[in-house]
């Protein structure tokens, strides 16, 4: 079966609850007459998620247009890990709107659907990370420092920020977690809005029903795709 990618824009993607955590993929056998308990990680850890959307008018035939296009369980599902508390686009004086609108031509004018460029920040690999690593090294020029507990991502790969170390010369070393699942190049670009690829864990999750305010708010089962080359 081809699978194939589902982009969702960040202006369909709002979510009324917000929920992203890791599965380690754990299993406890239970416990021993000594009182000792022993778990078994039999399986790659991955992000995981149940939140809630809220919709509405044009967003509402957007997100039913973009579950089709997914077919279940068939499409691979490309998010922005949205997170009200992580970026905060107001910190390096850009409009909060670009979060979900994209960023506008010079004239302030987005293109004929109302959408503008996506918005994309990023701070730069200060140096290269292996797969496995637990911290890395970023240099921030005229962004953000990244905060503890926020959501970073390297080519669809996210993990959360667990500790912040300023270096020398705009260079911070960050504690992570999920250890990195890929080596990260130096001078490669980190996403300061995390994005993950995801597969639907029921088919018919997602489901934008509605009564007469012609309001949804579908819950959906996220989990992070790992399958790739």
């Amino acid at each position: 079966m081809q699978r194939h990618l589902v982009t969702v824009p960040a202006s369909v993607f709002r979510l009324s609850t917000v929920d992203w955590d890791i599965d380690w993929r754990s299993q406890m056998s239970g416990e021993a007459n000594d009182g000792n308990t022993q778990t078994v990680f039999n399986a790659f850890p991955r992000w995981v998620a149940e939140p809630q959307l809220a919709l509405a008018g044009e967003m509402l035939r957007q997100w039913r247009a973009i579950r089709l296009r997914a077919q279940g369980q068939v499409g691979i599902l490309r998010i922005i890990m949205t997170d009200p508390v992580g970026f905060d686009p107001a910190a390096v004086g850009v409009d909060q709107a670009w979060l979900e609108t994209g960023v506008p031509f010079d004239t302030d004018q987005p293109f004929s659907t109302g959408q503008g460029f996506e918005f994309d920040p990023f701070v730069m690999a200060d140096a290269a990370a292996p797969a496995g690593a637990e911290v890395i090294r970023v240099l921030v020029s005229d962004m953000t420092v990244p905060a503890v507990g926020q959501f970073l991502s390297h080519d669809d790969w996210p993990f959360v920020v667990t500790s912040v170390t300023p270096v020398s010369g705009g260079a911070y070393e960050l504690g992570v977690q999920m250890p990195l699942r890929r080596a990260i190049p130096s001078g490669a670009a980190i996403q300061m809005r995390a994005t993950g690829l995801f597969e639907m864990v029921n088919p018919r999750g997602g489901n934008p029903s509605y009564g007469l305010d012609f309001v949804s708010r579908p819950s959906i089962a996220l989990r992070e795709y790992l399958n790739r080359a």
